[in-house]
């Protein structure tokens, strides 16, 4: 059965051309930008089954936590738009990058000690800057984000960079912050700040600062 969604432009700019992704929440395309000649990006949809207002809003840090990430490091995939379809579908523009999962390429053969180690480090690199933190509002200082799953299947490896890419779910990061402060940015499930705010002085003491759970 055809993709309707195959031929659509949003915001007057991004043609969907190819379904290149799915999972539990949402799609994601490969799509033209037409205002800027062409040039190819992926856009990711929330799945329509989660389109409660809970879920809009955890997306949206999704976005924004992902495109301060990208533009404070090379090493991780940047967002450069969001905006709403017009059937009040939420989606987010990032770049698209063509290349294979790490978790494939060493299915294939063990890699070489150097391209290993020069793995390592870009992948270290990504995750250095998302520990020395993002601008979150209500915060003076940046917040650290961590990253709850990093393995071989969320690193993308592209020519001549790494990219630490986000999962297709939205439980990626871990921030700092207070119980209340968590509910303003629109955390994961009441159960698993719970869980959180149980072993916060635990975290505290291992990370040095006080933990929050992201959505993105």
């Amino acid at each position: 059965m055809p993709d309707p969604n195959i031929g659509q432009k949003l915001a007057n700019r991004y043609e969907l051309m190819e379904l290149v992704g799915q999972g539990a929440m949402g799609k994601v395309y490969r799509a033209e930008d037409t205002l800027l000649g062409g040039v190819i990006v992926a856009v990711k949809f929330l799945s329509q089954t989660l389109l409660t207002n809970k879920m809009r809003e955890r997306f949206v840090q999704e976005a924004t936590t992902c495109a301060q990430l990208g533009q404070n490091s090379i090493h991780v995939v940047r967002v450069t738009d969001y905006g709403v379809s017009e059937e009040d579908i939420p989606f987010y523009v990032m770049e698209y990058l063509q290349g294979e999962s790490l978790s494939i390429l060493i299915s294939q053969n063990a890699l070489p000690l150097p391209r290993f180690l020069g793995i390592i480090r870009q992948i270290c690199l990504g995750l250095k800057s998302a520990h020395d933190g993002i601008r979150v509002r209500g915060y003076e200082q940046p917040v650290p984000i961590i990253h709850r799953d990093i393995k071989p299947s969320n690193i993308l490896v592209t020519p001549g960079l790494i990219h630490c890419r986000r999962r297709k779910i939205l439980s990626t990061w871990l921030a700092s912050s207070r119980r209340a402060e968590v509910t303003d940015l629109n955390p994961f499930s009441r159960s698993k700040l719970i869980v959180m705010e149980r072993n916060r002085e635990a975290l505290s003491k291992a990370f040095g600062f006080r933990p929050y759970v992201s959505s993105s």
